[in-house]
């Protein structure tokens, strides 16, 4: 540009830089494809460095390329179906590889229910329902022909009459017909409901006659069996933990237990289970002392015993004190048989023990193991919860048959207002009564089908513990006719004794089947060695690739991709460099 006589000259300093960017942008992106170029001639993996090789036609660089873009396909293909399988079933179920003995397991936890459940002697059942039949007949009629004066006054003598004969209609499965709406304001009732069933049914002495564990004679069957509260009513069970063991005594209500148990676990944890194992040479001398160290656990553990019944209990049945309108339709007894840290309850599946029968019961088990590396997993992956998983509000201890009853006894709360005498409950108040039947019965219902429903809040979801032990059992029969025998002896001895004519005896004797058993164990189907392994199988059939393949091309991408770069740069600077320092050379001379 002139300006009079001078000469002023502009430097596009700013198109300069931008020329060397573009130029700098350019030959870094040939760097690049030489770059990918030099990977595609020198790597391991099969089929790619025939697309880039010179000499080739173009035919056979297309037929290449085509081949290994198709294996790459199809490996990520296979590799996805891997991936499915790993995330929607990680887990297998298998054979064990060792037997498991009857040493290392629990005796079961074993629940008698008499179906005599109303001794005449204490509560003639009939002739109540005769008072009670006549008097509400004549509160019917003194209502009719006094409506305006009626006021259904009742005197508490009564009161108490009805509110028992309700309680005992309960357990004795006797529709109650009455309507005690104007009697009792509340459907609802209280402690008094169970002290009324226990004070009426058979105790300790009615029910056994004699019990052996082991072959040796237990003086007080009390101190083998003890009561519990179940839908059948007041039953007898043996081998359970002690209730402060099962439950969270602290959130339940303290009018009346529902497990009167008291043996706390020795020896022997849910998670590892005994501790104890013969450290000394048996012999004669030993004998006795291993015994008794080995006797020192609880619950009882099984043996090997080919010789005689674990367990036997003689049972007995006072026919002419048993009232017949109270569940007169059932004799004899039913036995339940479950783990000793599941509450013991009744259920549909039961064993029958009948009067002057022998019932044998040869006991087996499934135990079901679950693999420390499942941890990690979701319960609902694994299908089951480690007993600290899950929270119980009225159980310590988790497992599927104690969360159905917490969860029943909540349903069953949420929509009747109340829970059966049986179920735990933070509260004593409000115990249902037979007008609550059908309610209780439609909770029961509801339950299920919750269970059904793939989502919701409301869901029991009591999946099983992962470590579980389920026993089952065949039972045979056979006639017992311990009163013929005692009635010949008697006459052999000249005695006579009329005590037993009216009882009628039948025993139950319980053992193994076997003194080993199969066992399952749960684990990873595929863990994430396993996972690699796969991949990597697939990847090496498909591509050739192998570990230094990935490390070749994590060097192309980052090492050598800096390094070449970087070159790049420095060789731009030192050109940078020479070219200023021949413009100042020229500018000099």
């Amino acid at each position: 540009m002139e300006e009079g006589n001078e000469v002023v000259v502009v430097t596009n300093v700013c198109g300069d830089i931008c020329i060397r960017k573009r130029a700098r942008r350019k030959r870094q992106k040939l760097l690049v494809k030489e770059l990918m170029y030099d990977y595609a001639n020198n790597t391991t993996l099969h089929g790619l460095p025939y697309v880039t090789r010179t000499g080739l036609t173009l035919i056979e660089k297309i037929f290449w390329f085509v081949t290994f873009v198709a294996s790459v396909s199809m490996c990520l293909f296979l590799i996805s179906k891997v991936w499915y399988k790993w995330k929607t079933s990680p887990v297998i179920v298998t054979v064990s590889e060792q037997l498991v003995s009857v040493n290392e397991m629990p005796f079961p936890s074993i629940t008698i229910c008499p179906q005599s459940k109303c001794k005449q002697s204490k509560y003639n059942f009939t002739n109540e329902k005769l008072i009670v039949d006549e008097y509400m007949q004549k509160r019917r009629v003194a209502k009719f022909l006094n409506k305006d004066t009626y006021d259904g006054t009742i005197n508490d003598t009564m009161k108490a009459r009805i509110a028992k004969f309700a309680s005992v209609s309960k357990i004795c499965d006797f529709p109650n017909p009455y309507d005690l709406s104007d009697i009792f304001p509340s459907n609802h009732t209280n402690s008094s409901f169970v002290e009324d069933i226990i004070e009426v049914a058979p105790n300790y002495n009615d029910v056994f006659h004699a019990c052996f564990v082991y072959g040796h004679y237990i003086e007080n069957c009390e101190s083998l069996f003890r009561m519990v509260l179940t839908s059948e009513g007041l039953c007898y069970n043996m081998n359970s933990l002690a209730a402060k063991e099962i439950f969270r005594m602290k959130n339940l209500q303290t009018d009346y237990e529902y497990l009167y148990a008291t043996n706390v676990s020795r020896n022997w944890t849910v998670e590892n289970g005994y501790s104890y194992v013969i450290s000394k040479e048996v012999n004669h001398e030993t004998i006795e002392e291993i015994e008794k160290e080995y006797s020192d656990t609880y619950p009882t553990r099984g043996r090997e015993n080919g010789e005689s019944p674990d367990v036997e209990v003689v049972l007995q049945h006072n026919k002419s004190d048993r009232d017949h309108l109270c569940n007169g339709l059932n004799s004899g007894f039913k036995v339940y048989i479950q783990h000793p840290t599941d509450l013991p309850q009744s259920s549909l599946y039961y064993y029958a023990v009948l009067n002057n029968q022998v019932s044998s019961m040869a006991l087996s088990f499934t135990v079901l193991n679950t693999s420390e590396s499942l941890r990690g997993y979701d319960p609902e992956v694994r299908q089951c919860y480690f007993h600290e998983e899950r929270y119980l509000k009225y159980f310590s201890i988790y497992t599927a048959s104690n969360c159905r009853i917490e969860c029943l006894s909540n349903v069953t709360k949420h929509y009747c207002h109340c829970t059966a005498f049986y179920m735990p409950d933070d509260r004593s108040n409000r115990i249902c009564t037979q007008i609550d039947d059908d309610c209780v019965k439609e909770a029961r219902r509801i339950m299920q089908y919750q269970e059904l429903a793939k989502e919701g809040s409301k869901r029991c979801h009591c999946l099983p513990a992962c470590n579980t032990m389920d026993y089952d059992a065949e039972i045979l029969k056979s006639e017992f006719n311990l009163k013929r025998l005692m009635e010949t002896y008697y006459k052999t001895v000249s005695y006579s004794d009329g005590s037993y004519n009216s009882i009628n005896f039948s025993k139950l004797e319980m053992y193994f089947k076997q003194p080993r058993f199969m066992s399952w164990r749960r684990s990873e189907l595929f863990g994430l060695i396993d996972f690699l392994a796969n991949c990597g199988g697939l990847l090496g059939l498909f591509l050739g690739f192998s570990f230094l393949s990935l490390v070749e091309i994590f060097y192309f991408l980052s090492l050598r991709l800096c390094c070449t770069l970087k070159k790049d740069l420095e060789e731009e600077k030192a050109q940078k460099k020479t070219e200023k320092e021949v413009y100042e050379y020229v500018e000099k001379y």
